[in-house]
């Protein structure tokens, strides 16, 4: 109910406006009145109604003096609607001026009276929302300040309804898809969150692309009457329900402070690493503060085997590949941003491979999606799923494109030079094992990569002679035999033409660098 004062000289007058008019149709109640200026002015500071009904000529304080010094001394003037039996057209004029927009002329017509609350409640009502929303949008920036930038000293009067508060956490929501409408969703959240109770109590903001932000306090769960762990749960059923869309809620530790927010911002985001490691929809710092996750890498071998794999257009064994790698990741404790270095990795590969034999990746039907997915919140099923089907795309144009460009055979030459080079190989070898014609093979060798075939072996060969020379302690013939030289004098001199130093001397010069 809206509070209604009335002020007017005439108690008779008075008691037959209290009388006449539903007030409480219209959502009002009558909180008090006064039969001159200066009494109601003292009883507006201290009732502070949302409307008041007065009369322009009064003893002591006038009408338009009332509403002029009200408005002068309250932050938040009443709606005024002016009730006069003078017609005179000076005083609307100053009402006017006034801001006043309602001027009724006694006898009151209950039908006009009764139009005229009708308009007046719902502009107050929208003037509420108004001030109210920006009231939220105010809090919502100093919270933000305060989530994203542990150093920032906000403005303690804008945060008022929270300092109210013994305790804060923040949460983080994530809707795991790529389709859903992110402003449908927000809208949707922002609903069920709007038919709780304490709404001055919590702060609602969008994050990221299907990631929202939330922090409540204590009177937030008092006023709704649950425990922390009872609201993410019935909050999860909620909102699964109703987004029809898989989604996780993390939450970040519970702090004292406000300005302590940072903190449980900081918590949160830590546990969204877990999201790949815990078979959870909803987890807590309380879950995760005493394990760990690592920002590692899978070996080289895993990469080069996906590779070899969609080489040979095996798709059995791509997909068996797939899990291996996700299984493996999962069994090092890789946090999910590790695993997302390591598709985009492996991604990185495949494209490459595309353009290598002059392919186009926008063939690929998944290859938007396949970009962008980091941008989004995916579950680990639906993150395989969509790498798979992405793999196993780029695998068949790849194949099209080898089997329909030479250059696509020379790139799997190379490749099993650098897989074979501890092998004795020769053109005529190679060439056998690729179906080609070894003259011709040479030819778009060196057209291809601008090298001869012969020298391009060599060059790897010596290349992998330098890095055990580095990082082993192997004799000079026990290297000229790992890198495919089966004489260790023809590799000295090769390595002393390609390199200008003996192999003993270039190792023997990196241990005076070291020194």
């Amino acid at each position: 109910m809206y509070k209604v004062y009335l002020v007017d000289d005439d108690v008779f007058v008075r008691k037959g406006i209290k009388t006449l008019i539903d007030w409480e149709t219209y959502g009002f109640s009558i909180c008090g009145e006064a039969d001159n200026g200066e009494d109601a002015l003292a009883d507006i500071q201290q009732l502070k109604p949302e409307l008041v009904l007065t009369d322009i000529r009064m003893p002591v304080l006038d009408g338009l003096d009332l509403i002029k010094y009200t408005k002068e001394s309250l932050t938040d003037s009443p709606y005024f609607i002016v009730i006069s039996g003078y017609t005179d057209f000076k005083y609307a004029q100053r009402a006017l001026r006034y801001g006043v927009k309602d001027f009724i002329l006694k006898p009151v017509d209950q039908e006009e009276i009764h139009q005229t609350l009708d308009r007046v409640a719902t502009t107050i009502r929208r003037d509420y929302e108004s001030r109210h929303l920006q009231d939220k949008m105010e809090v919502m920036t100093e919270v933000k300040k305060i989530l994203f930038d542990e150093s920032c000293k906000s403005n303690k009067d804008l945060l008022h309804p929270f300092f109210l508060g013994e305790t804060y956490t923040f949460l983080k929501i994530e809707i795991n898809s790529m389709q859903n409408d992110c402003q449908s969703c927000f809208a949707i959240i922002e609903s069920a969150l709007l038919t709780l109770e304490g709404q001055e109590h919590y702060v609602w903001f969008e994050d990221n692309v299907n990631c929202f932000g939330l922090v409540i306090n204590d009177l937030f769960l008092r006023a709704n009457n649950v425990t922390f762990e009872q609201f993410l749960t019935e909050q999860y059923k909620i909102l699964s329900a109703k987004l029809d869309f898989d989604i996780n809620i993390y939450s970040g530790i519970t702090v004292k402070r406000i300005h302590e927010l940072s903190t449980s911002y900081k918590a949160a985001k830590k546990c969204v690493q877990f999201k790949y490691l815990l078979n959870k929809q909803i987890i807590t710092y309380e879950m995760i503060k005493d394990k760990d996750v690592y920002f590692i890498e899978l070996d080289q071998s895993y990469y080069d085997d996906m590779l070899d794999f969609m080489e040979e257009n095996n798709q059995k064994k791509i997909e068996e590949h797939l899990a291996k790698m996700i299984e493996t990741s999962t069994e090092m404790n890789f946090a999910k941003d590790a695993l997302r270095t390591v598709v985009n990795r492996l991604n990185h590969k495949i494209l490459k491979s595309i353009k290598e034999v002059e392919g186009n990746e926008q063939e690929i039907s998944t290859i938007k999606e396949m970009l962008e997915w980091e941008e989004y919140s995916l579950t680990l099923n639906q993150l395989k799923g969509l790498w798979l089907q992405f793999i196993k795309e780029a695998t068949l144009l790849l194949t099209r494109l080898n089997q329909n460009n030479m250059k696509g055979t020379i790139y799997r030459i190379k490749k099993y030079i650098h897989s074979h080079f501890d092998k004795p190989i020769t053109l005529k070898s190679i060439a056998n094992t690729f179906y080609m014609n070894p003259v011709y093979m040479g030819q778009l060798f060196k057209k291809t990569y601008g090298i001869y075939f012969k020298d391009y072996i060599l060059n790897v060969r010596i290349e992998e002679a330098k890095k055990l020379l580095r990082k082993t302690d192997l004799k000079v013939y026990e290297i000229a035999e790992k890198v495919g030289f089966t004489n260790p004098d023809y590799f000295v001199t090769q390595f002393e033409k390609n390199v200008g130093t003996t192999p003993s001397q270039y190792r023997k010069k990196l241990m005076e660098q070291i020194s």
